[in-house]
């Protein structure tokens, strides 16, 4: 098969390592500023696998009159022009759940560094300050389990952290376009509207995929109906979140503080809204790097592998889109 990379995150010597039969095809790898050269040097491609933040539109797609699969390397697909290879009957697949466990407990991490105020509180061991922010401290840290827990949407990653949060004894709630009352008891979980949530929950965390009705869902609307006493975190899309209402949130007190994977756009550059240092005390950051740990790369090749096989056998495919 001949079968190319369009991907910033994976190399030739990535995916040999990972999935060592791939020398018995023809590979190209290509990163994504690169989109004008693969579309001229890969049009024999027959299987295209995806860097998650890809975009791959109808001139690429029709760049490549071989193509069977657009497989995408993460769990996103939002760049993929899903009806443009439905017409010309191109399989477009994902890795669902590949990540579910990772970015969970990535988003545990950035709650429990919100609530512990992690960043100030490191700030203040470097300036000497430790014995003075302890002593502010005293009574004041809240536990996980003295807190609701807002999940808006209720994929595998939001499922995952509801198990997480019930371990450390939080009351979880959710939010999602439908209910899944059949989870409800295996997950401990209950459902709420999303404005019942947003007034109740002192951690909203966001598990929503990015389309025209959730491009920045979280915005002043939004935050006006948070406690002052709550946090939001974002594990999801950059895209989820206005910028510029987050700031304006965090900078009057109509939140407490936010703990962000993603930030929007990408890559974050040194003028984004959100790296205000008015703010540096109450945003906890991490480098979008939720879903990347090394068991998750392991699961994603042998995904990307199985569906390569199953694409050659004539078997279904697993996790299709379209």
């Amino acid at each position: 098969m001949n079968i190319t990379f369009f991907s910033n995150v994976t190399s030739e010597k990535k995916a040999f390592a990972h999935i060592p039969q791939l020398c018995e095809h023809a590979l190209r790898f290509f990163r994504l500023d690169e989109a004008d050269m693969m579309m001229a040097d890969a049009t024999d491609t027959q299987i295209l696998v995806a860097d998650a933040m890809a975009v791959v539109g109808a001139d690429i797609i029709d760049s490549m009159p071989n193509l069977a699969l657009i497989q995408s390397e993460g769990v996103g697909y939002q760049g993929i022009d899903t009806a443009h290879a439905s017409k010309k009957g191109i399989a477009v697949c994902n890795n669902k759940g590949v990540n579910d466990t990772a970015v969970a407990e990535n988003t545990l991490l950035l709650m429990l560094s919100c609530l512990r105020s992690i960043i100030s509180g490191n700030q203040s061991v470097y300036d000497g300050r430790q014995i003075d922010v302890k002593k502010a401290s005293f009574g004041n840290i809240k536990e996980l389990s003295q807190c609701t827990v807002g999940l808006v949407g209720f994929g595998d990653i939001a499922r995952m952290t509801a198990r997480f949060c019930n371990a450390l004894g939080a009351r979880v709630v959710y939010t999602n376009r439908t209910r899944y009352n059949n989870l409800e008891s295996e997950y401990n979980v209950t459902y709420m509207d999303l404005d019942t949530l947003l007034s109740e929950a002192d951690i909203v965390s966001l598990h929503l995929a990015v389309n025209d009705d959730t491009v920045g869902i979280a915005d002043k609307s939004f935050f006006d109906k948070m406690k002052p006493t709550s946090y939001l975190i974002n594990t999801a899309r950059g895209d989820l979140v206005n910028n510029n209402d987050l700031l304006n949130a965090l900078l009057s007190g109509q939140i407490a503080g936010a703990g962000l994977d993603v930030i929007s756009p990408e890559p974050v550059t040194a003028d984004n809204v959100l790296l205000d240092d008015r703010i540096k005390d109450k945003l906890v950051l991490t480098p979008h790097i939720a879903g990347i740990t090394s068991l998750t790369v392991e699961k994603i090749f042998s995904s990307i592998y199985t569906n390569i096989c199953r694409l050659i056998s004539g078997d279904d495919l697993m996790n299709r889109v379209n």
